[in-house]
């Protein structure tokens, strides 16, 4: 076994002992003393919400990786390092602002899909916090 191949399946062990934490503190701090005191419509919502927010948490941590890999993929445009150096030299007011402007609808490009995996994670955690507080 190679020491890549070994250090993936290390991540999916520890990921799986993580996860497998956090369900079994679910289980045994939130839903068991639900259960006994009968409460079955917040166990309902529990059961739905708790995994709401544990699967947008990973959503949320996928957009932060997925921002972060983009926004630093994108110093790699031609363009964009071009306008920099013309901001740093700054030739006149209008080709600054010009090249400033340009670089911000790049890194705007670059930060969209980041963007809209952080903005479904909240929203997931959100309804699934709201699930938990009926």
């Amino acid at each position: 076994m190679n020491t890549t191949r070994i250090w993936k399946v290390l991540g999916i062990l520890a990921l799986a002992a993580f996860v497998g934490s956090i369900l079994w503190s679910m289980w045994v701090d939130t839903l068991q003393p639900l259960v006994r005191e009968g409460d079955s419509q917040a166990v309902a919502f529990h059961l739905v919400g708790l995994p709401l927010i544990l699967v947008g948490v990973g959503i949320f941590v996928y957009g932060g990786f997925v921002f972060v890999r983009d926004t630093f993929g994108s110093f790699g445009n031609e363009k964009l390092l071009q306008n920099v150096a013309v901001i740093r030299t700054k030739p006149s007011r209008k080709e600054v602002t010009a090249a400033q402007w340009q670089n911000v609808r790049f890194l705007w490009q670059a930060w969209k899909p980041g963007l809209a995996w952080l903005a479904l994670g909240f929203l997931l955690i959100a309804a699934g916090g709201f699930l938990i507080n009926l």
